[in-house]
């Protein structure tokens, strides 16, 4: 048996008789709302994951940019702690 898709296709495949299909009118149409439910839910969770990566991204570019400062950071904060040191502690020849 070949995979349906839809509700619409699972009844179309089955050739249920108009009496069939009346029996069994408020199963039909309840899994047809749940459907329409479930493509909702993927189209939100669609949405939320786009979303997501955007914000993601925006974070990836903070970070190196924050990388790049704190690198600088430690440079000038080695300079300063060396100049700090009085003269007579160094080493001299």
């Amino acid at each position: 048996m070949s995979a349906h898709t839809t509700v619409n296709d699972l009844l179309e495949s089955l050739n249920l008789t108009e009496e069939e299909l009346e029996i069994h009118k408020d199963l039909i149409e309840e899994c047809r709302e749940n459907e329409r439910k479930i493509s909702e839910c993927c189209n939100s969770t669609k949405r939320n994951i786009e979303r997501i990566s955007t914000v993601f991204q925006g974070i990836s570019r903070t970070m190196d940019v924050l990388e790049v400062a704190l690198e600088g950071l430690i440079t000038e904060a080695e300079h300063l702690s060396l100049k700090m040191i009085p003269a007579e502690k160094f080493y001299r020849e």
